[in-house]
């Protein structure tokens, strides 16, 4: 009983945080379910899938004005997204977890310095009406990336979506981070199915965080608003080379708190 308490207060801090930083949750919740749960690599993502997914239903559930999602976008990169985590999650269980977890630090450490790149305007000069997505074919390419990297360790790709659509699409931080939360649930679904079949997901764990991400992230989304676009620029940067470290250091059979 302790540890499903545990579990849904853990999942509710991370729901506030990726409703915040546009993120699926899984960043944070496939380390803690490794290092603090001892959860095999593969049960811990098919966990992450799941409460990828609650996320997703929170944000879209009490979105706001200003920190609505651009549905078209999200609709038209998730066709890339989606192939890719089909393709990823297939491949999940061919490697190692070792593997999984060293990939997922690369990529997290890739997307922290894409982030530092890129230059940032002011508070307050975002448009949040009138900007224009570019570059589709870049930002499709990389988004099937993304949905790669979800279906292999069981994240929602909203670490590599919101640096794509903000430095490389050209699309303004807080609609990046509404748009990719939103985006998440998507691509997840295309992976937890795969995850599900092979016997990979525990209900006793993943039904509790599920229940805290979805309460978090309706926390979240409201929050979010209320912070200015740098705090939510540097948040996400640090906690991007936190959990890098981590997995990296797992990874290479390293193991700290």
């Amino acid at each position: 009983m302790l540890q499903i308490v545990i579990l849904m207060l853990m999942g509710i801090l991370v729901g506030i945080i990726s409703a915040i930083l546009g993120l699926g949750g899984g960043v944070f919740i496939v380390p803690a379910l490794t290092a603090f749960f001892h959860l095999p690599m593969r049960e811990a993502v098919g966990a992450s899938l799941v409460c990828i997914i609650a996320t997703s239903a929170g944000v879209a559930a009490t979105s706001t004005p200003t920190n609505k999602a651009d549905v078209p976008l999200a609709l038209r990169l998730e066709i890339a997204t989606t192939a890719g985590a089909v393709v990823g999650s297939t491949l999940a269980g061919i490697l190692p977890g070792n593997v999984l977890s060293v990939l997922f630090a690369i990529v997290v450490f890739a997307s922290a310095i894409y982030l530092l790149v890129k230059p940032q305007s002011p508070d307050g000069e975002e448009d949040l009406e009138n900007y224009k997505p570019r570059h589709w074919g870049e930002g499709l390419s990389v988004a099937s990336l993304a949905g790669a990297i979800s279906g292999l360790v069981g994240v929602g790709g909203g670490f590599i979506k919101v640096p794509v659509m903000y430095a490389l699409m050209d699309v303004p931080l807080r609609v990046a981070t509404a748009t990719s939360a939103f985006m998440v649930g998507i691509t997840a679904a295309a992976s937890v199915f795969v995850y599900y079949t092979r016997g990979d997901i525990y209900p006793m764990v993943a039904v509790p965080t599920a229940l805290g991400v979805f309460v978090g992230a309706m926390v979240g989304v409201h929050v979010a608003h209320r912070l200015r676009v740098s705090w939510i620029r540097i948040a996400l940067m640090l906690l991007l080379v936190f959990v890098g470290v981590k997995m990296l250091l797992g990874g290479l059979g390293i193991h700290v708190l």
